[in-house]
């Protein structure tokens, strides 16, 4: 189960250096912090910190659960993706 986890960590990681390595600013702790008008990317924005704050709370239980906490972070990985493709289309 730890290697799983491991492995995610390491998956999300290698994603992030590979949207640095492409010339995207890496988001990290609140998601992106640009203001929108455009609903979809706001509604993106809210579900993203609600993820993070979840995120949060299961890594600080006293037993957390390695699967749901990789469920959520791939989950947010998605959303944050999303969100990076909307500002893309409006630039």
């Amino acid at each position: 189960m730890f290697r799983l986890v491991a492995f995610v960590k390491t998956a999300l990681q290698s994603i992030a250096g590979s949207a640095a390595a492409a010339g995207h600013q890496p988001v990290f702790n609140g998601g992106i912090k640009s203001m929108s008008s455009n609903p979809r990317l706001e509604a993106l924005k809210g579900r993203h910190e609600s993820l993070e704050g979840r995120i949060s709370d299961e890594d600080h239980r006293p037993r957390p659960d390695p699967e749901a906490l990789m469920r959520l972070k791939i989950e947010k990985l998605h959303i944050k993706e999303e969100m990076e493709r909307l500002q893309t289309q409006t630039h």
